[in-house]
């Protein structure tokens, strides 16, 4: 009898044992509050040959499925997922069936409660994003460009009214974007080619080099490799079919604002540009301005808005006195981590002012970075022959209505045909927002403001 009371016993440490190292298995939410807002983050936690799987759903910035690399439970009461491709590791300990802890991501640390969920997690609403069949003509085309590792991939729609029609070429902002200009669940370019080809104006979009289906290198361009690359794409649009030669334009969004009079201020057949939130002023001025502004939008104490923006300043102008040097990355480390003890500027506690000064100094001396700072907007807008466009959104932090509009206002004062206008409440994506906060805007239902889309296709067609 007694060896089936231990036996007995020895089974039920076991399923103790085993529930309590499955208290992790399973799918849990929590929220995570950065910039002012709340993002829901949940984890989908599961066992597979004694190994611990994690999958990441990010559902307010439409991003499901996310893998981690490695998931490690502790004492059958804490838990590590590390995500390194996002740089981010979740550190917890679960108490009562309630995971607390924090979640490291870029330098800061956000406290992250989890607990259990049933049910569907669903990304906002996208309502303009356009479904076919569509009424006008859809191309897939391949581009060459002068630099033969690079071809690009895009797609051409053609209005179904008999032509020729006014043609633009659309140019993506800063950063690897697809042909639809994909980023924070939202597909601008889809919607705006969308809607110009309904309303009678042939569209060229394109994926970034080294995006997509393009090929080449995106990681050391610079501004002036894609704009050759636009300019390919330009001069491909341009020789189509069905296409009016003395009407074909661009539209260049932030990063694309800037190459698109880089392309104009030299090729005489580009008929017209419209900018959208185009920068005037340098980066050099841009980046020290948006972070101001995101680090208020985002209700950061003055005094550490005052301090970010002192050591912002400091280290553009030490890349743009600098430029010429090859590899200024180590000194910029060594110069920042000294700033930031004369500014009394402190780090997450993940971190320290050595590493988060390297990594600074990292982002900062790339070759985008350094020629972003130095290029000048002025340089090409001001030989620039055809009508310009350029739009503003009163809400955008990152090209500001305050860096930028009058600089803009003063360049275009005597440009013919020219106009510059200032859209009230619209962000950088031109989508109707509240703050104008980077977080804010993949919780917009809204992908662009129609008004915007109004005004852009009432300004092309009007065009002598």
């Amino acid at each position: 009898m007694k060896k089936i009371v231990l036996l007995f016993n020895i089974v039920l440490f076991s399923l103790f044992a085993q529930s309590q190292n499955e208290v992790f298995i399973g799918d849990w939410l929590g929220k995570i509050k950065t910039s002012g807002i709340e993002l829901r983050i949940a984890f989908h936690i599961s066992k597979l040959d004694g190994i611990y799987l994690t999958k990441l759903d990010s559902p307010d910035q439409n991003v499901f499925g996310t893998p981690a690399n490695k998931t490690t439970v502790l004492n059958n009461d804490s838990i590590i997922i590390e995500f390194p491709l996002m740089g981010a590791i979740y550190n917890g300990s679960i108490k009562n069936n309630i995971i607390e802890g924090v979640f490291h991501q870029s330098g800061y640390d956000l406290p992250l409660i989890m607990s259990h969920y049933e049910g569907e997690l669903k990304a906002p609403q996208r309502p303009q994003e356009p479904k076919g069949p569509f009424p006008y003509k859809e191309k897939e085309v391949k581009i060459k460009t002068p630099d033969e590792k690079v071809k690009l991939y895009g797609t051409l729609t053609i209005p179904e009214t008999k032509g020729p029609h006014p043609a633009v070429l659309l140019i993506s902002g800063s950063g690897q974007q697809n042909r639809d200009e994909e980023l924070m669940g939202h597909k601008p370019f889809l919607v705006l080619a969308d809607y110009l080809t309904r309303n009678g104006i042939a569209v060229l979009r394109y994926d970034d080099r080294g995006v997509g289906e393009s090929t080449g290198d995106y990681k050391n361009a610079t501004t002036l490799d894609f704009a050759k690359d636009a300019e390919a794409a330009f001069n491909f649009l341009a020789k189509q079919k069905h296409i009016l030669k003395n009407k074909i334009g661009i539209i260049g969004h932030s990063e694309g604002g800037l190459i698109a009079p880089i392309i104009a201020s030299h090729n005489n057949k580009v008929s017209f540009i419209v900018l959208m939130a185009g920068p005037s002023v340098p980066g050099s001025i841009i980046i020290p301005d948006q972070q101001e502004l995101i680090l208020k939008a985002s209700g950061e104490q003055e005094s550490e808005v005052e301090k970010q923006f002192a050591l912002n300043k400091q280290i553009v102008d030490y890349i743009a006195k600098n430029t010429a040097i090859a590899d200024i990355q180590q000194d910029l480390a060594k110069n920042i981590e000294n700033w930031m003890k004369e500014l009394k500027i402190s780090v997450p506690k993940s971190t320290s002012v050595k590493t988060f000064a390297r990594q600074s100094a990292y982002s900062m001396s790339n070759s985008w970075m350094r020629a972003f700072i130095t290029l000048s907007p002025q340089h090409y807008i001001d030989k620039v022959e055809c009508p310009i466009l350029a739009l503003f959104g009163e809400n955008d932090l990152q090209v500001s209505v305050r860096a930028n509009l009058e600089p803009m206002q003063q360049l275009l004062a005597h440009h013919k045909n020219s106009k510059v206008h200032v859209f009230p409440k619209l962000n950088h994506l031109f989508q109707t927002s509240k703050t104008g906060n980077p977080s804010e805007y993949p919780l917009i239902e809204e992908t662009l403001s129609p008004d915007f889309m109004a005004y852009v296709k009432n300004w092309i067609l009007q065009l002598p």
